[in-house]
């Protein structure tokens, strides 16, 4: 078990055993969230919990002392990247870093004032754009690194993945969709859509699935803002497309989520100019955030690949 997987451990712990708030709280799936715990203890053959009726109720001898050990190791840990970083503080400079608006909340708004204040000599200055223009700007050099939003490889840029979620449907509860368990791009054929605009990658892939299937979609209305588009699924009949994380980050009660059959998924990556060699502070930044989203976001291969959400169950916002 990593230090990742020892924060999962002990955030569920904190949270009295309930997975939907540890969930919550890490950023995680709650399905993915238990698969973790089960397949730890299968291949340790150890219990961890104690359960009732499916439920996690405590702790087994063996998992309260696996707890305090685990929190031992983690205390250890953040004092050993707090000595790490003690010995960088003196580096200084700007970088330019691009981040998708849509994401920027959701993903980094812990993690820029961290960085901020672990290391008050570098100057972090944010390009908020969409990742087209943000592409652009990386590949004429104007950035020093960039967050983009695709699947694949893309030529003369260096990729390091961060995350891998899935994108989903959003309806209202009364919406007829609300009651499916999943859904198709043949489905949503003569649905409203509201989605994000030709600005962002994820328009141009929902288009990219719909043609796959030779089905012309109805765009309804598209936009910047997925606050605006999440605000119109719930006072009208239409229907959204936006990534799990964004709907999580919402907390909207009032909105279901469906997944897709097959799964769309969602790629959020690291980027630089491949063959540029980099400045030592932009190496300093770049390593920062991978190691942040190595400790604190689960891996694709944690997630389970063909977890389905059960529409009876209370929506996880």
């Amino acid at each position: 078990m990593d230090i990742r997987q020892l924060t999962f451990f002990t955030t569920i712990v904190d949270h009295a055993y309930n997975l939907t708030r540890a969930s919550k709280h890490l950023h995680i799936s709650q399905p993915a969230l238990s698969q973790l715990v089960r397949e730890f203890e299968e291949m340790e053959q150890v219990e961890l919990f104690l359960r009732h009726h499916g439920r996690l109720t405590g702790l087994t001898d063996a998992g309260q002392q696996f707890y305090e050990d685990a929190l031992s190791v983690l205390h250890g840990h953040q004092q050993m990247m707090e000595h790490l970083h003690e010995r960088s503080r003196v580096i200084r400079g700007k970088v330019r870093l691009g981040i998708p608006p849509v994401i920027l909340p959701v993903l980094f708004s812990q993690l820029i004032p961290k960085l901020m204040a672990e290391h008050p000599g570098i100057e972090l200055e944010i390009i908020e754009e969409g990742a087209f223009e943000l592409k652009r700007r990386l590949l004429l050099e104007e950035l020093d690194l960039a967050i983009l939003i695709e699947p694949g490889e893309s030529y003369g840029i260096e990729r390091y993945r961060l995350i891998e979620d899935e994108v989903v449907v959003a309806v209202r509860p009364s919406h007829p969709l609300s009651q499916t368990k999943s859904v198709s791009y043949r489905d949503l054929a003569e649905e409203p859509l509201v989605i994000l605009n030709d600005s962002f990658m994820l328009h141009h892939q929902i288009l990219s699935q719909f043609r796959h299937v030779q089905v012309e979609p109805h765009i309804f209305f598209t936009s910047g803002a997925w606050d605006l588009l999440i605000g119109m699924v719930q006072e009208l009949d239409v229907v959204s497309i936006l990534p799990e994380p964004i709907l999580r980050f919402h907390h909207a009660e009032d909105i279901r989520i469906l997944p897709f059959d097959p799964p769309m998924l969602w790629d959020v990556s690291l980027n630089h100019l491949a063959g540029v060699e980099q400045r030592p502070l932009v190496r300093h930044v770049q390593d920062y955030v991978l190691h942040y989203f190595k400790s604190y976001w689960p891996h694709p291969s944690d997630r389970g690949a063909n977890v389905k959400k059960n529409p009876d169950q209370p929506p996880l916002l």
